[in-house]
């Protein structure tokens, strides 16, 4: 495993590589380009999140602009599940091999796994971008959708939070799934490491009441 987190680390400097990891323990994606045999696997980062979060997206964007041919970009779709037309901003990086040895690492069979080596990894920073992409702040408590996630996985997500910073959490029904749930005491422990990364756009997502009602 240190062997892993060691060409991990190499990959990218540290600012980048906490951005990635916390967005792909959240709602970013690797798509990969090239499995030949001849040549490096390689993949692509993708980056989409909801207008309210134009901002991050462009955060996110500045500090990955190395790796990104394109600014992010507007799209409209049709949300049929919701009926709703809903405006949302994106963007994808260049397809590189260092990209693709991550995406051998996050990705089994095609799907997102939680490896195990991501807890080596885990920092205050990645926490903090996690928490952004898939957080959610209410007045019992917060809870992460960790619903891509086995149940396995999880329990490996609730044990690192009572090692490492002695944060209690549960696991939660959500319909036919499951996710991370923690209440207000262990809320504002978690809140108290990832406050200081957390942009100004999205501080709504650690405080009381929220601020984003009206946006």
């Amino acid at each position: 495993m240190d062997n892993i987190v060691g060409r991990l680390q190499s990959l990218f400097p540290s600012h980048q590589l906490n951005v990635i990891i916390g967005s792909l323990l959240g709602d970013a994606r690797l798509e990969c380009r090239s499995v030949g045999v001849r040549s490096p696997i390689t993949a692509r980062f993708r980056v989409h999140h909801g207008f309210k979060q134009k901002e991050y997206v462009f955060w996110k964007y500045e500090i990955l602009k190395n790796l990104i041919l394109k600014e992010p970009r507007e799209i409209s779709w049709n949300n049929q599940k919701r009926d709703l037309h809903e405006i949302s901003w994106y963007f994808h990086s260049k397809s590189t091999k260092e990209l693709g040895i991550l995406h051998s690492i996050f990705y089994k069979n095609k799907v997102k796994i939680l490896p195990d080596e991501v807890f080596k990894l885990m920092n205050p920073q990645i926490l903090a971008v996690w928490f952004m992409d898939d957080g959610s702040n209410n007045q019992n408590g917060l809870t992460i959708n960790t619903h891509g996630f086995s149940l396995k996985g999880q329990e490996q997500i609730i044990k690192f939070f009572k090692d490492k910073f002695n944060i209690d959490s549960k696991i939660i029904k959500d319909r036919n799934k499951w996710k991370i749930s923690m209440n207000n005491v262990n809320k504002i422990s978690l809140f108290s490491i990832i406050s200081p990364f957390i942009i100004p756009s999205m501080t709504y997502k650690i405080i009381n009441p929220r601020n984003d009602l009206l946006i």
